[in-house]
């Protein structure tokens, strides 16, 4: 076993039914293992979040920060990235569609590479989101040259903890796909990228806050906006 330190980068909004759960399961996969950071970042929660993330700190050593306000889902892993000390942060969502079993798949191809990606090689959200995520990774593949990856939008990622913050600061376009731009500014920045598949759980509690109907036509328009901001910024 390496003696790399791990910082788990948890964003946190409402997932009041979630984030026990995903905090346990992480801690125990790994946490058993290899050293690891806990950070959770929470984002102005009202459904009880907060209280239970209170609760679990006294029993679970983490970083908890919290909200009174949104920061959204960008705001909220930029704040808990800066807190990273291991030499490598796991970002993952709190929605328990990833299993922490995965997490070795990333640790092991992480050798000769600054960040490992887990394509989701059978998602397991609804149609219309995956249609949506699909266009703008297509549209993403074919502006940046980006045709050899499966899943620009991947959640679940492995980075080197200088390579995530660099690349982190230098986000300010796309607040609705944070790992679009991510990804993009990675690789146009020299980061060495590989991807291994994982598995994609369907989420069974909770709700997305993000992809509602009544918010697409303001997210399709800032989506395209930004890639467009981000093609002509490495243009010039």
């Amino acid at each position: 076993m390496r003696n790399e330190t791990i910082s788990l980068v948890l964003p946190v909004h409402n997932e009041a039914e979630n984030i026990e759960s995903v905090i346990r399961s992480f801690r125990k996969e790994i946490g058993s293992r290899i050293p690891l950071q806990i950070i959770v970042a929470e984002d102005g929660s009202t459904d009880g979040t907060k209280e239970i993330l209170n609760k679990l700190s006294v029993e679970i050593p983490m970083t908890l920060l919290m909200e009174k306000r949104r920061l959204g889902y960008m705001g909220g892993l930029q704040r808990g990235l800066r807190e990273a000390k291991g030499d490598y942060v796991l970002f993952c969502d709190s929605d328990e569609q990833h299993d922490p079993q995965d997490f070795w798949k990333l640790y092991k191809a992480i050798e000769g590479y600054d960040m490992v990606d887990g394509w989701r090689i059978r998602r397991a959200d609804t149609t219309f989101r995956k249609i949506m995520s699909q266009t703008f990774q297509n549209l993403a593949r074919i502006l940046f040259g980006l045709r050899s990856l499966h899943d620009i939008t991947a959640p679940y990622r492995l980075v080197r903890t200088d390579v995530a913050k660099r690349v982190s600061s230098q986000i300010k376009y796309m607040r609705e796909s944070f790992w679009t731009e991510f990804t993009i500014r990675a690789i146009k920045g020299g980061a060495r990228v590989k991807e291994v598949t994982v598995r994609h759980r369907p989420r069974t509690n909770g709700e997305t806050v993000v992809y509602k109907p009544s918010k697409v036509p303001k997210i399709v328009y800032r989506q395209f906006e930004g890639m467009l901001k981000i093609w002509i910024e490495m243009k010039q």
